[in-house]
């Protein structure tokens, strides 16, 4: 008896050491990295950290300091992504979450596997089955994307660091209760399924989705079960449910749209990114975008799973023997349909929705099809007879072993790494993020954070950026560096002059080696779109005489940093470009021209309002005109200037947004020049101020002037004012009235 026990457990111990393997051998493999996480990864580490900071400052004896883990900042980002972040307290040290990132999605979804599986396994060798099973979809290539790679043979969907895994191996896990709990009448499986499915939603807002189509798939399997068996157990099981899902998704949603996870805010900025994505950032129909889903699919799904998932639910309709458990064969349409039915959701946010290039976001719909259907293939593999049996199981455990081989190894095969659709890249970053720490270094000792402009984005960058921000995040209070780049998420993506000349290095990543290479780019006049657009910058600091351009390289590794010593010389350079080529609407409103002839100077006075032409400031400046334009997403306020007199353009511009009583309701300050370049008397220039809408809520009017670090404001000689006439005042009313 206790022999026959320890025989029927074995199985199950054996996947469990298998993991166990599995997870050491990640882990030490992941200690080999120095990467520090980026991009999304950051904001979660961000939420973490703040979570435990008000955890530890928590008093229950003060209610009115009690805080709602979704109202705490970043708020775009819920408190479920900190189970799997920092589970057990922030640390300094990123390896955990990194590892978590990865081995904590596959044991949930071996643990989702074995869950809807393990009941139609009447032997032994069903278990076996099942095991192997187990561990050969562990080995979804979609798990296996670790360090980003500098190598642009692998390409990767995602990253460590990121909780699509995590989201789409829940979703798993709460489809393997819910199916469950339908088959065994059982409200503690359901209950326990429900609470897991809405746990998604407070992973990611896409979790909505995800609880949209497992109350589909418990629907459809609920009426099948009704239409089986009606009796009152199973009417009272379906009632209680029912109710169940009600009440627990409406709570859920109720407690997501009374924080500041779901606030308006927040909303309009997912809006805007996706938009910002889908403009920028889609290849539309083509040639080129239909191999890059060709690649994406393989690198997270591997073909040899995909073919092998296909036959396995052709071949179950033939091979499936009469004998086998009833209710199995009943419901094999019923998993079809919701198969069908997930698979439908799934793609449409997928490459609807948001963007093909964001197959990730298609994880826990292809997680939640794959559970679905895993009883029929564990049952066509339970028909195999024994000679061949043994060989197939073997070939499904062969990834697992390859996988474990290659992790072992410092320095993995790329060719094996593409063959099973992997990266497994980790610790080739170190040059890049030793150059990102000096950097680091050199704010602290000039005592001020440094501002870097990336030309190109990717993953890379980003992880350079990230050491920055980490640092920052770790210690608020020392210098450190920021990065921006021409994607902001919140409008359209193009280079801006203002932002590139305001910082202090250029971040270029892999600069064009090959000058015929780049020569081509820059051959184009056209520049039709946002990525012929970073492709000219990229060719252009690629070649550029760097002397001419006021740059100096500070250092390079996979990186080129170079930083502006003139900005001046930069400026000139950046407007020769400029005007070298047909660019964008939207890059032309973004970058206008700042200095100005005496013909387009009376162009625009003309535009502008009588009470504010002619005003001096001081003895330094006169303002020539001012007049406001309403756009679609705010108000500019455009200001023409004279100079009277030659001298550096080294003040600041304040622009107050102000309410009915005077009160500033919002800034948008900018420099005079970020080169505070020396003008000649009577030099004129044209600035224009964009203020967003969201600035402009109860605004009444504007007000601006001149003032200088030291805090020295310029008075004017006239014009409508206050602050004893060194503050101007534009009624916002004036707009209308002209």
């Amino acid at each position: 008896m206790y022999l026959k026990m320890k025989k029927e457990y074995l199985p199950l111990a054996i996947l469990i050491l298998a993991l166990t393997t599995l997870g050491t051998i990640l882990f030490l493999h992941v200690s080999l990295s120095q990467q520090i996480p980026f991009f999304d990864a950051l904001d979660y580490i961000t939420k973490a950290k703040n979570f435990w900071n008000t955890i530890h400052q928590f008093r229950w004896l003060e209610p009115q300091a009690w805080v709602s883990p979704l109202n705490i900042q970043p708020t775009v980002r819920p408190p479920g992504t900190i189970l799997m972040s920092y589970p057990l307290g922030f640390s300094d040290n990123p390896h955990g979450f990194l590892f978590r990132s990865i081995f904590l999605p596959i044991i949930l979804f071996v643990a989702a596997l074995w869950i809807i599986a393990r009941p139609y396994c009447a032997t032994l060798k069903d278990q076996w089955i099942l095991v192997t099973l187990c561990l050969a979809f562990a080995t979804l290539p979609l798990f296996y994307h670790f360090e980003p790679s500098i190598d642009s043979r692998l390409a990767s969907p995602t990253y460590w660091g990121l909780v699509d895994n995590f989201i789409a191996s829940v979703a798993a896990l709460a489809t393997a209760l819910v199916i469950r709990g339908v088959q065994e009448a059982s409200i503690r499986l359901t209950f326990t399924g429900i609470i897991t499915s809405t746990f998604c939603l407070f992973i990611k807002p896409s979790g909505g989705l995800v609880m949209a189509a497992i109350l589909l798939i418990w629907s459809t399997h609920g009426i099948v079960r009704y239409k089986w068996q009606q009796n009152l157990f199973i009417r009272k099981y379906l009632i209680l449910s029912s109710i169940t899902f009600i009440s627990i998704y409406g709570i859920g949603l109720l407690l997501a749209f009374k924080s500041n996870y779901f606030s308006i805010e927040n909303m309009v900025y997912g809006k805007d990114a996706m938009k910002v994505l889908k403009q920028d950032f889609s290849m539309g129909i083509s040639k080129d975008s239909l191999q890059f889903l060709i690649t994406q699919i393989h690198i997270s799904f591997g073909w040899h799973w995909l073919t092998f998932i296909f036959f396995t639910g052709v071949f179950s309709f033939v091979y499936i023997s009469k004998q086998a458990n009833i209710n199995s064969i009943k419901s094999l349409p019923v998993d079809l349909i919701g198969t069908l039915g997930v698979l439908l959701i799934g793609l449409w946010f997928w490459l609807v929705a948001t963007d093909q290039s964001q197959i990730r976001y298609f994880f826990p719909f292809a997680l939640i099809c794959i559970v679905l259907l895993f009883p029929r293939i564990r049952s066509l593999y339970s028909k195999v007879p024994d000679r061949y049996l043994k060989i197939m199981m073997a070939s499904l455990v062969f990834p697992m072993l390859l996988l474990s081989l290659l992790l072992l190894i410092s320095s993995p095969s790329i060719y094996l790494q593409r063959i099973l659709g992997v990266n497994l890249t980790s610790g080739s970053l170190t040059h890049e993020i030793q150059q990102a720490k000096l950097l680091i270094d050199d704010s602290r000792k000039i005592k001020r954070d440094l501002i870097l402009y990336s030309i190109v984005m990717d993953n890379i960058a980003g992880m350079f950026a990230g050491v920055g921000q980490y640092e920052k995040i770790l210690h608020p209070n020392l210098t450190s560096f920021a990065v921006k780049s021409a994607i902001s998420w919140t409008t359209e993506s193009t280079f801006r002059f203002y932002q590139m000349l305001s910082s202090d290095y250029l971040l270029l990543f892999q600069p064009i080696k090959n000058k015929l290479q780049a020569i081509n780019i820059l051959k184009n006049i056209e520049v039709p779109n946002f990525a012929a657009e970073t492709n000219l910058f990229h060719a252009w600091l690629s070649t550029i005489n760097y002397d001419d351009a006021g740059l100096s390289v500070e250092s390079e590794t996979s990186l080129r940093l170079l930083k502006i010593i003139d900005k001046v010389k930069f400026e000139t350079a950046l407007n020769l470009l400029r005007g070298k080529y047909k660019l964008r609407k939207v890059f032309l409103e973004a970058n206008p021209v700042k200095w100005i002839d005496a013909e387009t100077e009376k162009a625009l006075v003309a535009k502008s309002y009588p009470a504010f032409q002619g005003i001096r400031f001081g003895n330094q400046f006169t303002l020539l005109g001012a007049f406001t334009n309403d756009t679609e997403d705010g108000l500019t306020v455009e200001l023409v200037w004279q100079s009277l007199k030659d001298q550096p353009l080294k003040y600041l511009n304040f622009v107050h947004i102000l309410d009915a009583s005077k009160n500033i309701i919002a800034q948008a300050d900018y420099e005079q020049d970020t080169g505070k370049r020396i003008v000649n008397k009577g030099t004129l220039w044209h600035d224009i101020v964009k203020i967003q809408a969201n600035k402009l809520n109860g605004a009444k009017a504007i007000g601006f002037g001149i003032y200088s670090p030291s805090s020295t404001f310029l008075v004017t000689d006239r014009g409508p004012s206050d602050w004893n006439k060194h503050r101007l005042l534009l009624n916002l009313d004036m707009n209308q009235s002209q």
